[in-house]
């Protein structure tokens, strides 16, 4: 067994049933409603194999991708070298870092914010604000629990491409700490690559972020304001009338 995170070819595999194309339309539909400024460079927090690297770069974009794990950050480059990008990589954490110039866009997807403590959430968001200039927009994917109501349980998929198969369960495995708000989850990947069988997992415990706790982290930070939250990717869909909750975004702007 080993850590689906440390093998970026298959990890990216078992997640690329997202429509990039789609995500990158939304980001630009953000910024023409709510950036008070023109976007020219995006920060990817936990970026992982950088997914939407390409796309982004198509669109005229400047791609900087943080990340704390050197192979990630080393494959989404020789990535980005194949393509004749030349992105910016930097291998930090997403809870305390900082960056040479500042962006106009930050977005972190798939509920990667690693934060486990309150102090932990404030501090990423006093990093994010240093990164960002003043009325750009940070933009979280399924980092607030708005399904705070739904028993989270199994989700089962399966990915294929070039004769390699991926399976994939994502297993809720419960509390950790009910004070602290923290739970585990194991995503678990089976891997047949021509034949060559791989099991991989992934083990990580969260701080669960509640919606009106959200807010008042922000307010806490007085750095930023909340622009507003829309259910699975659709801004025809705000949060408010949402009938079930999947893939919500959350929108904030840098004051």
């Amino acid at each position: 067994m080993s850590d689906l995170y440390n093998h970026p070819r298959y990890y990216e595999l078992a997640f690329s049933f997202r429509d990039i194309m789609r995500e990158v339309d939304v980001f630009e539909e953000c910024f023409h409603k709510y950036s008070k400024i023109p976007v020219r460079k995006v920060l990817e927090l936990a970026c992982g194999p950088s997914p939407h690297l390409e796309e982004l770069a198509k669109r005229g974009y400047e791609y900087i991708g943080l990340d704390t794990n050197r192979v990630m950050i080393d494959y989404a480059q020789r990535k980005a070298k194949a393509l004749g990008i030349r992105p910016i990589l930097l291998l930090a954490n997403m809870t305390d870092f900082s960056l040479e110039m500042p962006v106009d866009f930050a977005y972190t997807m798939l509920g990667s914010l690693y934060a486990k403590t309150t102090h932990e959430i404030l501090s990423h968001l006093d990093s994010v604000a240093e990164a960002l200039n003043p009325g750009g927009l940070y933009l979280l994917d399924w980092c607030v629990n708005f399904q705070w109501d739904e028993v989270m349980g199994e989700q089962i998929w399966s990915i294929e491409k070039e004769g390699v198969k991926v399976d994939v369960k994502f297993v809720n495995e419960g509390v950790v700490g009910r004070l602290a708000q923290t739970w585990k989850n194991k995503i678990i990947a089976e891997v047949d690559d021509h034949g060559r069988i791989f099991h991989l997992e992934n083990i990580e415990v969260s701080r669960m972020i509640f919606p009106q706790e959200f807010l008042l982290l922000i307010e806490k930070s007085g750095l930023f304001e909340f622009i507003g939250g829309w259910n699975n990717w659709n801004m025809a869909e705000p949060i408010e009338v949402a009938k079930g909750i999947e893939r919500p975004i959350t929108l904030i702007r840098r004051l």
